[in-house]
């Protein structure tokens, strides 16, 4: 595997793992939603800006674009009274930058003629439809916000996952038969 690919996979398990923890809380009665999304857009935004600069010499941006909108949906959280139409729109805000993120490296594949850009559109779709259903349910009590956007976030990290396992195996499926 290359550098950036390792750097995608573990920034995206380890994603991962912090959604799957964020999912535990409300069996341990820890139903403050602010706290979670602080936890959730701070680490996103450590996780992707760090990743970023590993790669920078690869200058894919997604990384360091999604670490910035998450920083901003991490400050929002704070100017922002947290009822649960605030929360939705800061959601949808932050999956519809994503999104446009998203779309433009599926451009990117696209313009390079290769055929992961199919992947990242597939990729995309299901985002911002799991997204788009995530948010438009958040009208429940904390505990099941919290369950909500801790799925969500697990969704996006095991997407995110898909594109340098795919990557790999191309690579090195193209490499056996020559």
């Amino acid at each position: 595997m290359k550098k950036k690919e390792i750097v995608d996979l573990i920034s995206s398990i380890s994603l991962m793992l912090l959604a799957s923890v964020i999912m535990l809380f409300p069996l341990f009665n820890i139903d403050n939603v602010k706290l979670v999304l602080t936890i959730l857009f701070g680490f996103y935004t450590l996780i992707k800006l760090s990743s970023f600069l590993l790669i920078i010499k690869e200058k894919d941006y997604e990384s360091l674009f999604i670490g910035g909108v998450s920083l901003a949906g991490l400050i929002a959280i704070y100017y922002i009274s947290l009822s649960t139409k605030n929360l939705a729109l800061i959601l949808l805000v932050w999956l519809g930058v994503a999104s446009l993120i998203k779309l433009k490296k599926a451009d990117f594949y696209h313009d390079r003629d290769n055929k992961m850009w199919i992947l990242r559109l597939f990729i995309l779709f299901v985002f911002l439809t799991t997204g788009l259903i995530f948010s438009l349910n958040l009208m429940y009590d904390s505990s099941v916000q919290i369950l909500i956007i801790g799925s969500f976030f697990l969704i996006n990290s095991l997407l995110d996952a898909i594109d340098p396992l795919v990557t790999y195996l191309m690579r090195s499926n193209s490499n056996a038969s020559n």
